[in-house]
C-alpha cells in the first residue's frame, strides 16, 4: 500500500454528515484537540458505554480527513469493524476495511483494521509500512486491551510521529505491572455514568449482592486472578443452580437477560438448567457464527428467549438494548472486566428505566456500582476496591461507619427511619440485599424526603417522583418508597388518612383513578393489603358522620350481605372490604 498525505488530501468527503455530536462530545473533541495543541502526542478517551464513542473518533478521523491527513482505526475485535465502518459512512469518510482476505482499497483516507490482521501480515514478512501506507492519526478503540497489544506496539514504532488517541469506558488492568499511563500522556474523561443517566443516554443499574452460590474463600488465585475453573466448579453445583434460578424467578422473570460466566462448560449447564425448568434459554460462546448470535438477538427481542448464557464474548461491540438484566455468576479480580460486562443492560429500550445486575461473586463490594462514579485516573494501577461505606452523623456531621446505630464521635442515635433506608452498607429491599453505594444512599434518602414532604405540605404523591426524575434522570425504583410516609409502624387511624389523602389527589372522573390510587398504596405499603376506597364512602356515610351513624351504616350494610340474599359476586371480598371500612372508621370517629 503506497497511498500518501498528499493523495488523500485531494479525496473529497462525499456528503454532509448525517450525525450531529452532543454538547458533552463536543467537549470532549475539544478537549483532545487543546492537549495535542499544547503538544500531547498520545491522549487517551474515557466515556462511558452509551456516551458515543465511535461517533467521537468518526468525527475527529473526518475532521483529520479534511486537513489531509490519514487515518487508522485500530479494533481487538472483528465485531466493531462494521459498526466503525457505517459511523463514518454516516459522516461522508470513505473507508477500507483491513481485516482477513477482505479487499482493501488503497486509495482510502482512513483503515479500519483488525489488529489481529495486521499482526498476521507482520508475521508473514510484510513490513508495516506496506500493509497500512502513511500513517498520521492513529485511533484505537477499547484502548484498555489493544494498547497492550504487541501489535500495537509495533505501530508505535514504525509512525513515531503520528498522533495516537485511544478510547475506551474501562481504564484500567488487571495487572498492577500495567496501566494506561504508561501508553498515554493525557486523559479526556468524558461525562462519568450518573451524568450520562442523567443526560439519557444510559440506565442507572441496581445492584443486588446474593450469597449461597460462591465461596470467595476457597477459591484459587492465579496471576492476580480467580482460577475460572474453580469458579464454575462451584456454580456448576445442582443446589447453586437451584439457587441461581430461584434468585433470577424471584427479581427479574421475564426481563430479558444476560447471563455471564466464567467457562464455556458452566454456561452450558447454567442454560440447560434454565430450560430443563421452563425457561427459554440459549447459549453464546466464543464459536458462535454472526449469523447464530443475530438469530438469538431476534429472538429475544420478539421475547421468545428469555435467557442469554455467554462467558466473556459479549462485551465490547454487543449491543442488544432489550436486555435488562445481568446474572453476574463469577468472581473476578478485573475492574475492566467487571465494568465492560455488567454495563451492558445500561442502553435505554422502551418500556425500561433500569436494569438489575445479580451479583453472585461480590463483585459490587469490590468494585462498586458499574453505573456509579468511577475512578479514572491512568497515572497508576487501578485499585482493587471500593472505600468501605460511610454514612454522614446529622449531628456532627463525622463521616461515620455506615453499620454504626450510634455516632462514635457525638453519640447522637440514628433513627429507625434511617435504619429502614440503610443497614450494614446495604438496602434490605424484599428478601435480598440491594448494593448501596453513596450515591445510591443519596437518592433514596432524597426521595423518601421529598416523599414526606410532599404528604406534610399537602402536595400530590407524584411531585416527589416528578422532582426526583428531574434531579437525577430517571425513575426511582418503587421499592425505595416503601414506608416513606408512615414507616412500618403505622396505625389503623393513619393508614386511613393516607388513603384519604390519595384521593383528594386522584381525578375520580379518569377511569384510571383507582388505579392510580392502588399504585400509590403499594408504593407505601408494598402488598395492596388495604382499602383502596375510603371508609366513609364504603359506608355511605360522611367523612365526619358519628360514630352512631357509622355503625347504623355497617349495620345496613352488612345485613345486604347476607349470603341468602346476594348471589354471584364474591361475598367474602364485599364482607372484608366492609369490616376494613369499619376497622378504619373506629381509628378515625371513635
Amino acid at each position: 500500500m503506497t497511498s500518501t498525505a498528499t493523495q488523500t488530501a485531494n479525496a473529497p468527503l462525499q456528503v454532509a454528515p448525517a450525525i450531529k455530536l452532543r454538547d458533552y462530545q463536543q467537549k470532549i473533541v475539544g478537549k483532545t484537540y487543546g492537549l495535542v495543541r499544547e503538544g500531547s502526542t498520545s491522549v487517551l478517551i474515557v466515556a462511558v458505554m452509551g456516551a458515543g464513542k465511535t461517533v467521537i473518533a468518526s468525527w475527529m478521523m473526518r475532521d483529520a480527513v479534511t486537513k489531509g491527513r490519514r487515518c487508522v482505526f485500530l479494533v481487538p475485535l472483528t465485531v466493531l469493524l462494521e459498526q466503525t465502518d457505517k459511523t463514518l459512512k454516516k459522516l461522508g469518510v470513505h473507508c477500507t476495511i483491513l481485516q482477513g482476505d477482505r479487499p482493501v482499497d488503497e486509495a482510502a483516507p482512513v483503515i479500519v483494521a483488525s489488529l489481529q490482521t495486521i499482526g498476521s501480515q507482520i508475521r508473514k514478512g510484510k513490513p508495516l509500512g506496506a500493509i497500512l501506507g502513511c500513517v498520521d492519526l492513529v485511533m484505537v478503540d477499547e484502548a484498555h486491551v489493544a494498547a497492550f497489544h504487541t501489535t500495537y506496539g509495533d505501530i508505535e514504532t514504525a509512525f513515531p510521529k503520528a498522533i495516537r488517541i485511544g478510547l475506551t469506558a474501562t481504564p484500567w488492568r488487571l495487572s498492577k505491572k500495567e496501566w494506561l499511563g504508561q501508553k498515554f500522556s493525557g486523559l479526556v474523561e468524558g461525562p462519568q455514568p450518573p451524568e450520562i443517566i442523567k443526560l439519557g443516554g444510559a440506565l442507572p443499574c441496581r445492584g443486588f449482592t446474593i450469597g449461597g452460590v460462591l465461596d470467595l474463600e476457597t477459591l484459587r488465585v492465579r496471576q492476580g486472578e480467580f482460577v475460572d475453573t474453580d469458579v464454575a466448579d462451584q456454580a456448576c453445583r445442582d443446589e447453586a443452580l437451584d439457587h441461581i434460578l430461584s434468585e433470577w424467578r424471584r427479581l427479574c422473570n421475564g426481563c430479558a437477560t444476560l447471563m455471564v460466566g466464567a467457562t464455556v462448560e458452566q454456561a452450558r449447564k447454567t442454560c440447560e438448567w434454565f430450560n430443563k425448568n421452563g425457561i427459554a434459554a440459549e447459549l453464546i460462546v466464543g464459536s458462535t457464527t454472526k449469523e447464530e448470535r443475530e438469530a438469538i438477538f431476534e429472538r429475544v427481542r420478539r421475547g421468545i428467549t428469555q435467557v442469554i448464557c455467554s462467558v466473556g464474548c459479549l462485551t465490547a461491540g454487543f449491543d442488544l438494548p432489550a436486555i435488562s438484566a445481568i446474572l453476574y455468576v463469577r468472581a473476578t479480580k478485573s475492574r475492566a472486566l467487571f465494568q465492560q460486562t455488567a454495563g451492558r443492560g445500561s442502553r435505554p429500550h422502551p418500556g425500561k428505566t433500569d436494569y438489575l445486575l445479580l451479583d453472585f461473586g461480590g463483585n459490587l463490594k469490590r468494585f462498586g456500582n458499574p453505573m456509579g462514579y468511577q475512578d479514572y485516573d491512568i497515572s497508576q494501577p487501578a485499585r482493587d476496591d471500593v472505600p468501605a461505606p460511610t454514612k454522614t452523623c446529622p449531628n456532627c456531621k463525622a463521616e461515620v461507619p455506615q453499620f454504626a446505630q450510634i455516632c462514635p464521635h457525638c453519640q447522637f442515635e440514628f433513627s429507625q427511619e434511617s435504619a429502614i433506608v440503610v443497614e450494614q452498607g446495604d438496602l434490605v429491599l424484599a428478601q435480598l440485599n440491594e448494593f448501596a453505594d453513596t450515591l445510591t444512599r443519596q437518592k433514596i434518602k432524597q426521595l423518601r424526603e421529598w416523599r414526606k414532604e410532599a404528604y406534610q405540605a399537602n402536595r400530590s404523591p407524584d411531585w416527589a417522583i416528578e422532582q426526583f426524575v428531574t434531579v437525577f434522570g430517571h425513575n426511582p425504583p418503587g421499592d425505595w418508597l416503601r414506608h416513606a410516609i408512615l414507616t412500618d409502624r403505622y396505625s389503623q387511624k393513619r393508614k386511613a388518612e393516607f388513603v384519604d389523602y390519595l384521593f383528594r389527589f386522584c381525578n375520580k372522573e379518569n377511569r384510571w383513578a383507582r388505579q392510580w390510587v392502588a399504585h400509590h398504596l403499594t408504593l407505601e405499603f408494598g402488598e395492596l393489603d388495604t382499602q383502596i376506597t375510603p371508609w366513609y364512602e364504603t359506608l355511605g356515610v360522611d367523612r365526619n358522620a358519628s360514630w352512631e351513624t357509622v355503625k347504623a351504616a355497617y349495620a345496613a350494610k352488612a345485613e345486604a350481605l347476607d349470603p341468602d340474599k346476594v348471589v354471584g359476586v364474591d361475598l367474602e371480598a364485599l364482607q372484608q372490604q366492609l369490616n376494613l371500612a369499619l376497622s378504619d372508621a373506629r381509628e378515625v370517629v371513635k
